[in-house]
């Protein structure tokens, strides 16, 4: 019996060098952004930059809400339903789990006098949803991650002309984590799950100018946020794993979130007609590594088993968009729009946490008013791009192409003016 329990711990002293994957292997902090700050900005692409002139400006670019006189209050929320395929080379197709993601906003404007407006958004900025059933293939990669955000926003905007305003704004930002995944540790798998959330600062800044009687235009930027994330690290193992293997215990990570640049032009093309050329800067490469630290050494013959680190080396991307808006009556008003955006991840990290590429996104929209209210209503259609994983065998990644990856997102929002 020593013999046998001498074998399973030498065995289990072994996995320390796949362990170093655990929970370093995804989507903590790159590829993630989400942009469905508002029904009408969806319908539209996200080109809300240089329009700006709903309450949804405040996560678009707060300087815009100086078009909205006195004070107004938006409410809404997305539904997002993610869909991807993996065919691994080796045989056999998998398909996500398919589940609805419902980030909110709202938003409230007050306009203090002639020069100056107070704004506040409360919206997700980040956000991540993908299951796998927990026997699938890659399943030693991960079976499922998420990650849920809130910023809490206020903004002071000033008139610095009489068709330009400047805007300022603090951010906090919660943000919490949870992935689970299979270990093998040859005695039969491991249930490994990490939780975690934080909340941290960061701040913002927007410039709008009606440049010209049809021309509008905008720039906002939204700093980096480092998040400092606590939370546990569990694990349900086989009666058969030796004692003091893989406990219960505290972990926590430091997450830089990217800084963002945002920039619009809106030209009004006829009477009734708008047009909108936007452009996102995100600067994912300052998520280079991620780096776990652990209150308890998860292999007692490991004492540097307490940390891991994982290489990231995530790329800057661009984010490409264009809306359209028709008024067609004092009631109705028509959207589309269309996104071309880059994914950060490099062929040498993407796993099946975020199994993704560049995307296109399509988008149409409509809205309805009436005195002191509107109803804004958008379906969108993601596309992602297909491409081929190659196999790191050391991440429980197996070489494979992604299919069919796509997302259905509809929103619905309110607006009240008074």
């Amino acid at each position: 019996m020593k013999e046998e329990y001498d074998e399973k711990a030498a065995y289990m002293y072994g996995l320390g060098g796949f362990l170093l994957g655990f929970f370093c292997t995804g989507a903590l902090a790159a590829g993630f952004a989400l942009y469905e700050f508002g029904a009408r900005g969806n319908a539209l692409g996200g080109a809300m930059v240089g329009r700006a002139d709903d309450p949804s400006a405040i996560a678009f670019n707060p300087a815009g809400i100086v078009q909205i006189d006195g004070s107004a209050i938006q409410l809404g929320a997305s539904f997002i339903l993610p869909k991807v395929d993996m065919d691994f080379t080796d045989g056999g197709r998998f398909s996500s789990e398919e589940n609805i993601w419902i980030p909110p906003h709202f938003y409230y404007t007050k306009q203090l006098s002639d020069q100056s407006w107070f704004g506040l958004g409360v919206f997700s900025r980040f956000g991540l949803g993908t299951e796998f059933q927990p026997d699938w293939k890659g399943r030693y990669n991960s079976y499922y991650a998420a990650i849920k955000s809130v910023s809490v926003n206020p903004n002071y905007v000033r008139k610095i002309g009489e068709n330009t305003s400047f805007a300022l704004g603090i951010e906090a930002m919660w943000f919490e984590y949870e992935s689970k995944k299979k270990l093998f540790p040859g005695v039969g798998d491991i249930d490994a799950k990490l939780k975690g959330d934080g909340t941290a600062y960061g701040w913002n800044v927007g410039i709008w100018q009606q440049a010209s009687e049809k021309v509008r235009w905008g720039l906002a930027y939204k700093s980096e946020v480092e998040q400092k994330i606590k939370g546990e690290a569990t694990f349900i193992k086989p009666d058969e794993t030796p004692p003091g293997y893989f406990p219960d215990t505290g972990a926590n990570a430091k997450i830089t979130l990217p800084e963002m640049f945002f920039g619009g032009v809106c030209i009004q093309t006829g009477n009734k007609t708008t047009v909108e050329l936007g452009v996102v800067r995100t600067n994912w490469s300052s998520y280079d590594k991620l780096e776990i630290n652990y209150d308890d050494s998860l292999n007692p013959l490991d004492p540097s088993s307490n940390k891991t680190t994982s290489v990231k080396n995530y790329k800057d991307t661009w984010r490409y968009n264009v809306g359209v808006e028709w008024v067609t009556s004092p009631n109705w008003t028509w959207r589309v729009g269309y996104v071309y955006d880059e994914s950060p991840i490099p062929d040498e990290t993407i796993d099946y946490q975020l199994p993704a590429n560049d995307r296109h996104i399509i988008s149409l929209g409509f809205g309805y008013s009436e005195d002191d209210w509107n109803l804004d209503f958008s379906y969108s259609y993601l596309i992602i791009e297909d491409r081929h994983i190659y196999e790191r065998s050391s991440d429980g990644v197996y070489e494979g192409d992604l299919h069919n990856g796509q997302t259905h997102i509809v929103g619905i929002t309110y607006t009240r003016y008074f």
